[in-house]
């Protein structure tokens, strides 16, 4: 009766493992890549799907030095997870600094001991059972304290994106609140097996952090990727507005024609052609002058608290000026009109010939990010 037990527990990881592989490769084909907060969502999926599939290599693992090379990169793969889990939070409900590289400082002195002397070796009590780490205690405590810190701060953080939500859609809210849910029953219930086990070198249990983690990833896509037209990212991005005020906008072809422009209300003028003209001459610049940036494209351009932000598409190039401070989540909006522009004029811009008229909806384009951020509606997916 306990081997029907043991064998699903054995292949339980591999279904996490898939989740969480499914949430990589979504990310992906939504061109979800480009922003702070994008990347390190994308590193915190492929790292928890990493883990899980090691934990199932180390419970299917046929002697002791692949399940001991498992084991290891089973505790690699969950201080990068919630490393980049860390990062991910702290972005989305804030903005990238370069102080918050310090954090990863912390983990790498974790990641060398781990290869090194934590895993102390793997047992396997009977012959059909699991192999199970053995770990010194003192080290696997510093690492219970660090996976508690990250995520932690992690929860919290996801506590202010409900409480952000919850004042504009309670339905939004309930998502959200999911999620916070689901994070902390999981690391409440990974710090009491996983941790527990550990700790008191109890070799009779299997570790199940792994398994639990199947909840996570159910609740991520259910509340990061909606079937319905409510968006968490509206919300934020409505909530991050008022820290920043956008000056102007423009829409260039890729051979410096300046295609459409739209400038605030009230704001001082500004030559539109011969801004977009200085802006490619810098750009060509950067690239000219600095071999090594082929390839690549300018971003942002900083002057006092004015910031110069550049999306670049196919074809095209939306740069907005604004003033204050800005978050990924717009860089994401601004980006996702380019490219939706750029699909509906493809055919236009693929044979571009310079005339404006010819690119019909740019104006619009340009219009709505003056507008009010929009909880629903298709203007912006998450």
């Amino acid at each position: 009766m306990a081997v029907v037990p043991l064998d699903i527990l054995r292949h339980l990881p591999l279904l996490a493992a898939s989740i969480w592989f499914g949430l990589v490769l979504m990310q992906v084909y939504r061109d979800r890549t480009h922003t702070w907060t994008e990347t390190f969502f994308l590193f915190a999926c492929f790292f928890a799907a990493l883990y899980a599939f090691s934990d199932w290599l180390f419970f299917n693992a046929s002697n002791d030095v692949g399940a001991l090379g498992a084991a290891r990169l089973s505790l690699t793969s969950v201080i990068l997870t919630e490393l980049f889990f860390l990062l991910f939070t702290v972005v989305y409900v804030g903005r990238m600094r370069r102080s918050y590289w310090l954090i990863t400082g912390a983990s790498v002195p974790l990641l060398l001991y781990v290869w090194t002397a934590m895993v102390e070796g793997v047992v396997r009590p009977t012959p059909e059972g699991l192999y199970l780490p053995v770990l010194d205690p003192a080290a696997f405590l510093v690492l219970l304290v660090y996976v508690t810190a990250c995520g932690g701060v992690g929860v919290i953080n996801l506590y202010r994106v409900y409480r952000i939500v919850r004042e504009h859609s309670r339905g939004l809210a309930r998502r959200a609140a999911g999620l916070v849910v689901t994070f902390v029953t999981v690391l409440f219930l990974g710090m009491g097996t996983n941790g527990y086990l550990g700790v008191t070198q109890n070799t009779q249990i299997p570790p199940l952090f792994s398994t639990f983690l199947i909840l996570v990833g159910f609740m991520a896509a259910y509340t990061l990727y909606p079937g319905g037209r409510e968006r968490i990212s509206g919300a934020i991005r409505r909530f991050r507005a008022r820290r920043y005020q956008i000056e102007g906008v423009y829409l260039v072809y890729n051979d410096g024609t300046l295609i459409a422009s739209r400038g605030r209300e009230g704001a001082a003028g500004l030559d539109r052609d011969l801004f977009s003209a200085t802006l490619d001459v810098i750009q060509n610049f950067m690239r000219t002058s600095f071999p090594f940036l082929r390839g690549t494209s300018l971003r942002t351009i900083e002057h006092g608290s004015y910031r110069i932000l550049i999306e670049r598409g196919k074809w095209c190039y939306l740069t907005v000026v604004l003033s204050g401070e800005e978050n990924d989540l717009l860089r994401r909006q601004i980006r996702d009109l380019l490219l939706q522009f750029e699909d509906g004029n493809a055919e236009t811009l693929r044979r571009w010939r310079g005339i404006p008229a010819d690119a019909p909806g740019a104006d619009g384009m340009l219009r709505s990010l003056f507008e009010p951020v929009e909880l629903f509606g298709p203007a912006v997916p998450q």
